[in-house]
């Protein structure tokens, strides 16, 4: 015997405010497609990080002969004068914020598919992309703008920084490692308009967006 038209409105109704009230943490326990999303971030942020930090020891090791120097007249140890973490922080901020603001993405987001974009679907003007990224000048401040954005229950694809400014990570195609990817679950939720979507769904009933097929 089929359910009540009431019963199916107010299962819809809690789950849309269970998608207003979680926090992104939440959200990606039940929630592959936001778990791949995430995953492809870091994974992107990892390639950059390693592009930077080649190009930061290049860089201090041109320039570390004068430290050196210092450090031993002046009976410092050569970590109190290390020009290291200021260059990588340095480097950090100016690599993200000119690829992101010419070309909408970084070598890391070009290899996962992603791009950063405004709210209205352009690429970042050089002061969002700055203030976006300002806090990848040290790796604690980049980990407290993604946990804080994750740890509440706004939009789960934007960090802290990217709320302040009205940026935000959006994919341009697969995941470029889906055959390693889990089964969806029965049951889940868009990760854009928040509808329940069956498992053999390809695109959500509501706001039409293509979603994420697991092998």
């Amino acid at each position: 015997m089929p359910l009540p038209e009431w019963i199916y409105s107010l299962e819809q109704y809690n789950d849309k405010l269970w998608n207003v009230m979680s926090t992104g943490f939440e959200r990606i326990g039940r929630d592959s497609q936001l778990q791949d999303h995430w995953i492809r971030r870091l994974v992107a942020f990892i390639i950059d990080t390693v592009i930077v930090y080649v190009c930061t020891f290049v860089v201090t090791a041109l320039v570390s002969v004068p430290f050196i120097v210092m450090s031993v007249t002046a009976s410092l140890p050569w970590g109190v004068l290390n020009p290291f973490s200021f260059f990588f922080g340095i480097f950090s901020v100016t690599y993200f914020t000119l690829f992101e603001t010419y070309y909408g993405l970084t070598f890391g987001k070009k290899i996962m598919n992603l791009k950063t974009r405004k709210l209205n679907g352009q690429k970042p003007t050089f002061d969002l992309a700055l203030i976006r990224n300002i806090s990848k000048i040290h790796s604690v401040l980049a980990l407290i703008d993604t946990v804080i954005g994750l740890a509440t229950s706004r939009d789960p694809h934007q960090k802290v920084s990217d709320r302040i400014v009205g940026t935000t990570v959006v994919s341009t195609g697969s995941h470029p490692f889906a055959y390693v990817t889990v089964a969806r679950p029965a049951a889940e939720f868009c990760s854009h308009c928040g509808q329940k979507i069956a498992n053999d769904a390809k695109y959500c009933s509501r706001c039409g967006e293509k979603l994420n097929m697991m092998t």
